[in-house]
């Protein structure tokens, strides 16, 4: 924050700035949104941070969707890059412990999703987790989609209530 706070790049990151980048672009800028936040948690920049710039530029039910859809996008993407990479690797392991919980996992693979969602959102350690277990990627997308309506409305009154902190914080 230090960093970007006293560098010339902080007058790209100011809300007056993404929000005429982003609305002036039209669906363009959705889809750049969508893409920088995709890469964003890849990198494991916390999405929470996405979806705050998100709410502050496209406030109600527009933002909700949006939000909606890049997180699904940012979700499968963690989670098919991961099984890409390294495939189902907790099948393999063969410690006591970790296939007991694996093993759990398979027996309920929507609720375990579900619940883990609404704990950690969109947590890449936890895409990542799913990812390396045998869990389909339907099971994933839909217990993922089930759970996320009630984190982004968590998140978007987290945005309105700590707007004002929030833009103080970042400069």
């Amino acid at each position: 924050m230090y960093v970007g706070r006293h560098s010339g790049f902080s007058r790209y990151f100011g809300l007056d700035y993404l929000t005429n980048t982003i609305k002036n672009t039209g669906m363009f800028g959705i889809v750049i949104f969508g893409v920088v936040y995709i890469i964003g948690t890849l990198m494991n920049i916390p999405g929470m941070i996405f979806l705050f710039v998100l709410f502050l530029v496209y406030d109600g039910i527009g933002g909700f969707f949006i939000g909606y859809a890049s997180t699904l996008l940012a979700m499968m993407a963690h989670f098919y890059f991961t099984r890409c990479v390294a495939g189902e690797v907790l099948k393999e392991i063969k410690h006591p412990l970790v296939k007991k919980y694996s093993d759990r996992l398979t027996e309920k693979p929507l609720s375990t999703t579900i619940i883990l969602r609404l704990i950690l959102f969109i947590s890449p350690p936890v895409n990542y987790a799913l990812a390396f277990s045998s869990i389909r990627s339907k099971e994933f997308i839909l217990g993922s989609m089930i759970a996320m309506p009630v984190n982004l409305t968590l998140n978007y009154l987290l945005t309105i209530y700590a707007k004002d902190w929030m833009l103080n914080l970042m400069g």
